[in-house]
């Protein structure tokens, strides 16, 4: 006899949808990312908990139920593909968070933030499993569902890790049986890029970091629509504030004037960098390019017993047509994440 839900049972597939908001049907070909510590919330609107009306007495009065969504959260270790040039499939997820595919011929393919990916929507279930032989599951099916992430890594020789956040609309919560409950297919073999052998620049300058994390801060709205009977069409993102920190230790201001470039405020003065990090030498790894960034916080902290700076950079777009930072991106794009090479 099978027993109650499982929490280490728990697993999530998703895949990308045709239509923004319309669901997809999910098999085993979509449950081929390895996704670490998956998390749901399911949200709905009351109109008002203290609900009551005058009765001549404290009794309460229900309240109104409105809009249904959910929110998910989860992990993925950052694994090439095996193939330079062949997506990795946890990359989907970075589709559902407005990051755009670009294809370098046979060198590798990388991810932008473009604007026409701002609806780039996921369906996404969520299984719970019982205990024991035989058993099924409660699947919260999620529709329209548009997220936000980071991707990091918090130590030398530490895993590049991907933390995702996805609003959704909830389509329902139902039971599964156990031929339906899809096993793991086509899962990248591959072990996580991690930070070693990684460089880091700011502009030219060479540094030493111990942590970096890429924020896409993208900023997701609902698109409400009452025909519906969660109240939600989908959800998009409707603005983007993508933020670099790095913590590189402390230098001469005549390698690096950390002050001046984070006092003169200009975007075309000294504090306009390109950035860099990762591996540009090996295949297999990961590189994040920041066209044209500003430096807009630089706390003075402490590593290893060394003076560090606690820096934030704020990516902005590569330019206008004609004064481009780097005429190999276009215009809006403010980062790239590369797997393999550009050429």
């Amino acid at each position: 006899m099978a027993g109650y839900l499982s929490q280490n049972l728990r697993f999530l597939v998703g895949k990308i949808e045709t239509v923004a908001g319309t669901m997809e049907t999910l098999t085993a070909s979509d449950f081929d990312v390895r996704v670490r510590d998956p998390q749901i919330t399911l949200n709905v609107e009351n109109d008002d908990d203290n609900s009551r009306w005058a009765r001549g007495d404290h009794g309460e009065d229900h309240v109104i139920t409105g809009i249904q969504t959910a929110q998910v959260t989860f992990t993925v270790r950052c694994a090439w593909s095996g193939a330079v040039a062949t997506e990795p499939n946890w990359a989907k997820f970075l589709n559902g968070c407005g990051q755009k595919g670009i294809a370098y011929t046979t060198t590798g393919v990388g991810y932008q933030p473009r604007r026409e990916y701002d609806a780039k929507t996921m369906t996404i279930w969520v299984y719970d499993c019982q205990t024991g032989a035989s058993p099924s599951a409660v699947c919260y099916r999620l529709k329209g569902c548009m997220g936000t992430c980071t991707i990091g890594a918090d130590g030398v020789g530490k895993p590049w890790l991907a933390s995702f956040t996805f609003s959704c609309v909830v389509d329902g919560v139902v039971d599964v049986a156990t031929a339906d409950i899809p096993a793991p297919l086509g899962m990248d073999t591959s072990c996580s890029d991690k930070m070693l052998s990684n460089v880091a620049y700011v502009g030219a300058v060479s540094e030493k970091i111990s942590s970096f994390s890429l924020d896409v801060g993208n900023e997701v709205t609902p698109v409400l629509d009452q025909s519906t009977s969660s109240g939600v069409a989908y959800y998009m993102i409707t603005a983007r504030r993508p933020r670099i920190t790095m913590n590189p230790l402390a230098q001469l201001v005549a390698t690096r004037d950390v002050w001046g470039q984070w006092t003169s405020g200009l975007t075309g003065c000294p504090n306009t960098f390109r950035l860099g990090i990762g591996d540009t030498g090996l295949d297999n790894k990961f590189w994040i390019q920041a066209p044209k960034a500003q430096l807009i916080g630089a706390g003075v902290g402490n590593r290893e017993g060394l003076v560090s700076w606690d820096n934030t950079f704020k990516l902005l777009p590569n330019g206008e047509t004609g004064a481009l930072t780097d005429n190999t991106f276009a215009e809006e794009v403010t980062f790239e994440i590369l797997q393999g090479k550009r050429a």
